[in-house]
């Protein structure tokens, strides 16, 4: 039963409680006081009946709750009861074998009381030891912070010389990647050196077999080819020494030998070169005999090496001495000899085999030495006398060689001569530059030419460039492989320039490919000859460039004059273009008017020296400065006459000159014709 209905049923009954109340009242009539005190007894006892009543309800209702609550808290009960014994009976179990276990530990608790005891005298020992050791780690740290300052002091001095050793490592990759390099290009500058004493040869023999005039030396040719012959063969060695690193220390034939013998066989292989360059050669030898215990071939390949050297790089006019003496060293005796020149270039390019010269003095047991200053330089060899230091080498004692080559008393005058012959410049007409860093083809093709030609001479192209400039040849022959400057650069500086643009250059090297042939052709060079090289077909086509040449130096000058016979219509070649000569031609032709005009005006004003302007309008016609600008007043006047819209007194003025009598007879000298009657039917 709900609350509402509980309400309603209380109110019913407190409704007919009251009603009852008040018919007993009606009907008794009157009503005492304790009549109404009981009444209200009464009715608080209902009431309170009531609330108790409801209470009671409410509780019960509180309590059926909690009931079903409770029973079901005892069923959770009952089941955890249950787990409970399920679990007791498992510790049960587990308390059997806990017992067990305790059982076991307590005896090996026994073992270990045991054990302890064992320890307990083990840690006095250990306390005593650790006593000493934690003294001694005392000792230690005291020692680490020293250590780690030496080690902080090392690690730094590690660090440089990491740094060091990583700029070294650095700096041996780019002398082995030079090294490289270097044998990369060594076969290609031997087997050009090797075509460069070939050339020589051929050209040699060539003009002892075309040579028909009897009466003339020819030995000397010969001598020429044998000593180049032998250039061929030190070359060959040197390639064969390429492949084996320790030649010189291998295959020593030693036989005793007469050394001022020898080196004067190797110094007659060198008179080409005291011919060409004017140097002033000297042997001082104490002794004319000087007996010592050698490797002849590896003596002369030194020999030829030392004296090579010296002669590249002495200039003209310079001195060269090769000295033998007996000195003493340490008080052993040796033979000195030493090679002394005015060149002061110590560059890889000019002083080779210098290396292999040094080790083979080595592995006999002498000494390789060098001195320079700034006027000499000088190499020296001392070689032991005797050959007790050779006993304990490997070495192999021999017949002594034959000289390879008998000169006659004839020959040896000739020889003689050549060292002391001293060229003079010869005033030739037409100037060929030989430009070559081969002292050798330089002597060769001055010799060839030297009656047709004046010869000048340049080692490299830079210097090349500079003597063209300043003499302006009539042609230039110029190798590609120098130093400095090569062939090609040097072929494209003189093209570019206007003072050397018209000069024909031929290439003579010894560089066959194809592609090489392309490139020279495109720098601008008018011919590619290759090494070795025909004498009279160079010579053919040197004079037919230089024939050339004057054609069309003639062709210009009667161009300017306007008296060229030319025709227009004809496959004769035009003049080329040249723009130092239009640039004359057009600085005249601005002063036409101006009677003061003159070749310091037009020098000033092209920017060279009056000697360098007169030698370049020689060099592209046949005028002086003052004939070309006299020519090209007369060429205008002509064209003014042929209007015939002024005078011949008008016209004169018009082109600088003051009187007309000088100017009727100037023209008249050109053009064959009066003024008056230039240009008439």
């Amino acid at each position: 039963m709900n609350n509402r209905a509980l309400s309603r049923k209380l109110s019913v009954f407190l409704v007919c409680f009251a009603f009852c109340g008040q018919q007993a009242f009606a009907a008794e009539g009157a009503v005492g006081t304790l009549d109404i005190v009981v009444l209200a007894v009464v009715a608080l006892l209902v009431l309170f009946f009531i609330s108790a009543c409801f209470y009671l309800r409410k509780m019960y209702i509180g309590f059926t709750g909690q009931s079903k609550e409770i029973r079901k808290e005892k069923d959770l009960l009952l089941q955890q009861q249950d787990e409970a014994e399920k679990k007791c009976k498992e510790l049960e179990t587990e308390k059997a074998d806990l017992e067990e276990k305790k059982h076991s530990i307590e005896e090996k608790a026994t073992e270990l009381e045991f054990q302890k005891n064992e320890l307990a005298t083990v840690n006095e020992e250990l306390s005593q030891k650790l006593t000493e050791q934690e003294t001694m780690i005392s000792t230690l740290n005291s020692n680490k912070k020293d250590l780690e300052q030496m080690l902080v002091a090392k690690i730094k001095e590690s660090d440089a010389l990491q740094r060091e050793v990583a700029d070294r490592l650095s700096e041996a990759e780019q002398r082995l990647k030079d090294a490289e390099s270097i044998h990369d290009n060594f076969f290609i500058e031997t087997i050009h050196e090797m075509r460069t004493p070939l050339s020589l040869v051929l050209g040699s023999l060539a003009l002892v077999v075309q040579n028909k005039d009897e009466s003339q030396e020819m030995s000397t040719q010969l001598l020429s080819a044998y000593r180049n012959t032998l250039a061929l063969q030190d070359l060959a060695d040197q390639l064969i020494g390429t492949r084996r690193a320790n030649d010189v220390a291998n295959y020593l034939r030693i036989a005793r030998y007469d050394l001022v013998d020898i080196s004067r066989q190797i110094c007659d292989l060198f008179v080409d070169w005291v011919a060409m360059n004017n140097v002033d050669f000297q042997i001082n030898t104490q002794t004319s005999v000087l007996w010592i215990w050698l490797d002849r071939r590896k003596m002369e390949y030194a020999l030829r090496t030392l004296l090579s050297n010296a002669f590249k790089n002495t200039f003209s006019y310079g001195k060269v001495s090769l000295n033998l003496s007996v000195v003493r060293k340490d008080g052993k005796a040796y033979c000195s000899l030493s090679v002394e020149d005015e060149g002061l270039d110590e560059n890889e390019s000019t002083r080779r085999g210098l290396k292999q010269v040094a080790d083979m003095i080595d592995d006999i047991g002498g000494f390789f030495s060098s001195d320079a200053d700034n006027t000499r330089t000088i190499y020296t060899l001392l070689i032991p006398l005797g050959k007790q230091h050779l006993m304990d080498r490997r070495v192999e004692f021999v017949e002594p060689e034959a000289d390879l080559v008998k000169l006659n008393d004839r020959q040896k005058e000739e020889i003689a001569e050549f060292i002391q012959i001293i060229p003079q410049k010869k005033a030739m007409g037409k100037k060929i530059l030989v430009i070559d860093d081969s002292d050798q083809i330089r002597w060769f093709l001055k010799h060839v030419f030297t009656k047709e030609y004046e010869i000048l001479e340049a080692r490299n192209g830079e210097e090349g460039v500079q003597i063209a400039f300043a003499t302006s040849p009539d042609l230039i022959l110029c190798d590609v492989m120098m130093p400095v400057m090569d062939g090609f650069e040097t072929c494209k500086k003189l093209k570019s320039d206007p003072r050397t643009s018209q000069t024909p250059v031929v290439m003579l090297t010894a560089k066959v490919e194809s592609e090489d042939v392309i490139t020279g052709i495109e720098a601008g060079a008018d011919d590619y000859i290759t090494k070795p090289f025909d004498v009279e077909i160079l010579r053919s086509k040197l004079n037919s460039l230089v024939k050339r040449r004057e054609q069309l130096k003639q062709y210009f000058t009667n161009t300017l004059a306007g008296t060229s016979n030319a025709d227009p219509d004809t496959n004769e070649p035009s003049v080329p273009s040249n723009p130092f000569m239009d640039l004359v031609v057009k600085n005249i032709e601005m002063h036409l008017d101006d009677s003061t005009f003159e070749a310091k005006v037009l020098a000033d004003s092209l920017n060279m020296s009056l000697p360098t302007l007169y030698r370049k309008i020689k060099q592209f016609s046949d005028c002086s400065i003052l004939e070309l600008t006299r020519t090209i007043r007369l060429k205008k006047a002509a064209e003014l006459i042929q209007t015939q819209q002024y005078s011949v007194q008008e016209v004169s003025e018009m082109v600088g000159f003051n009187d007309t009598a000088t100017f009727r007879k100037r023209f008249t000298e050109q053009y064959g014709t009066t003024p008056s009657q230039y240009g008439q039917p």
